[in-house]
């Protein structure tokens, strides 16, 4: 068996928590061959002929040990994860385009392309407005002002960020409000999602894992660092599993018709309280502190679990 991991470059990868690398090495594992590239490394002709310009990784340990870059057909990989972080971005956009072609071959991707193209992790909440706190989405300031008015307490939040970045806690009485506004929306009038606060922050914002419309038996819950409103674990979050509760089935069970649908195999959904804040498609993450955690080798479900 061959795969390809579309990955950011490896020295960009922190290998110690990165989820790419922790599926990588149980691929090494079980020896299944396993190659690397990069968006910029896969072109296509006027035949739809599609070469791949990637490395077979040997080991993964304090770093990454592949072979020389060599051409390959596409043909000759069984499986394809597509696992760039956001932003999604032209790059982005373009390789899902290419990747469409081979919807009619034996090949398997994760995620489809398609869907990946289709889906926004911020956007796609509000199709489940039964599952969300109150959301607005516009680049006009005085629409967000309303929206501060009635809720007294809100999350602002960029489209296409990651991380927690440009993420910001505001009041109708903040004296930044203006500003903040103006440096996110800007003269070329960006989109940005408006939600009324969710007090359950406090005690964390969890990563539940779904594989195939089933849901890992942990989530990673992020738990904030008393000065932070943001749980992200690249915003100094700790992080600890927890048992999966009811209203955690209730939203898993509500979006996995969608997911199953849209052959969306390999989800991370974020969930506040009794809150769907997001559904992250394109590189999820977690399964690090899942596995050192927890009694199961999750590595080994999802890459057994995605046939």
């Amino acid at each position: 068996m061959n795969y390809l991991f579309i990955i950011d470059p490896p020295e960009k990868l922190a290998l110690y928590k990165d989820t790419s690398a922790l599926l990588m090495k149980e691929c090494l594992r079980q020896k299944i061959n396993i190659f690397y590239t990069t968006c910029d490394a896969i072109s296509i002709d006027s035949t739809q002929n599609i070469e791949v310009e990637c490395s077979q990784i040997l080991t993964i340990n304090e770093t990454i040990t592949a072979s020389k870059k060599s051409k390959n057909n596409i043909n000759y990989f069984n499986k394809i994860f597509i696992r760039n972080d956001p932003p999604f971005d032209a790059a982005y956009l373009n390789l899902t385009y290419i990747l469409d072609h081979l919807k009619n071959t034996n090949i398997k991707i994760f995620n489809n392309p398609t869907a990946i193209r289709n889906h926004n992790e911020k956007l796609s909440i509000l199709q489940f407005h039964d599952l969300i706190t109150p959301t607005l989405v516009t680049s006009s300031i005085s629409a967000i002002k309303e929206f501060v008015s009635e809720h007294e307490k809100i999350i602002l939040k960029p489209l296409h960020g990651m991380a927690g970045n440009g993420i910001f806690m505001v009041t109708k009485d903040d004296k930044n409000f203006n500003v903040i506004l103006e440096t996110m929306i800007g003269e070329t009038h960006q989109l940005i999602m408006a939600q009324k606060f969710i007090p359950e922050i406090k005690d964390g914002d969890t990563r539940i894992i779904i594989i195939n419309g089933v849901a890992l038996p942990y989530g990673l819950s992020r738990i904030p660092r008393p000065d932070e409103i943001r749980a992200n674990l690249a915003k100094g979050g700790s992080a600890l599993i927890r048992d999966l509760n009811a209203k955690d089935e209730i939203i898993i069970n509500r979006i996995k018709p969608y997911l199953i649908k849209n052959q969306l195999n390999f989800v991370g959904i974020d969930v506040i309280g009794p809150y769907l804040t997001e559904i992250n498609v394109t590189s999820p993450t977690g399964l690090v502190e899942i596995q050192k955690q927890s009694d199961i080798n999750v590595a080994e479900f999802v890459i057994n679990a995605l046939q």
